[in-house]
């Protein structure tokens, strides 16, 4: 797993888990994947920050820069054909979300060299709304659906020394309201990363507390 093989689309529902996108932007930074969204995905993001969060707009446009910057990859470009090639089992809504991450699997497949073939690149779109992205036509279309708490626990896997130190990195940052590791890792166990959790637990002798 690193930036160069592993692209990943991120949802806005998963965008706006502040914590655990925190944890997705210091993953990012240890090089383990490239982050992606779109234009579209951002209005979600400012929108539903203001509206069901409650976030003042203007902290919600500084967190936006600050994860752009953080990954300056984000933005999809995507085609007629991009959507057109989207399974009519995906949600209408969520339409432009699997556009986006059909646009990255052809990207890849039409840069590829034919002396490199062998070499895989897996993209991911992350949601928690796994049913309305019908996982399976979009994984034989070579995008995999996932929820955020079974990449995480994929990732930690792939990398746990990286991992580690991004979970322990986003708890350092965050100051407003300040994270211990031990209550980062809960917030990660309710999202599903349960083998992340475990054994960094294990490793780091911390058990999971609630906020």
């Amino acid at each position: 797993m690193n930036f160069q093989d592993t692209l990943v689309v991120i949802d806005t529902c998963v965008l706006l888990r502040l914590r655990v996108s925190d944890v997705l932007m210091d993953l990012r930074a240890e090089g383990l994947f490239s982050a992606h969204w779109t234009e579209n995905i951002d209005d979600e993001f400012l929108r539903n920050m203001v509206e069901v969060h409650g976030i003042p707009a203007v902290k919600a446009q500084g967190r936006l820069r600050a994860m752009k910057a953080r990954c300056p990859e984000w933005e999809v470009t995507m085609s007629s054909a991009d959507f057109e090639a989207v399974p009519r089992m995906v949600d209408e809504k969520d339409r432009h979300v699997a556009a986006a991450a059909l646009a990255l699997r052809h990207a890849m497949d039409e840069d590829t060299e034919d002396d490199d073939k062998t070499r895989g690149f897996d993209i991911v779109l992350l949601t928690e709304n796994i049913r309305d992205m019908a996982p399976q036509p979009m994984g034989k279309l070579g995008v995999r659906v996932l929820r955020v708490g079974a990449f995480l626990d994929e990732t930690y896997q792939a990398a746990p020394e990286a991992t580690t130190r991004a979970v322990m990195q986003a708890s350092v940052e965050l100051e407003k309201p300040p994270y211990t590791v031990a209550e980062l890792l809960y917030v990660l166990k309710e999202e599903g990363a349960r083998t992340l959790v475990s054994r960094m637990s294990k490793t780091l002798g911390i058990k999971p507390v609630a906020k």
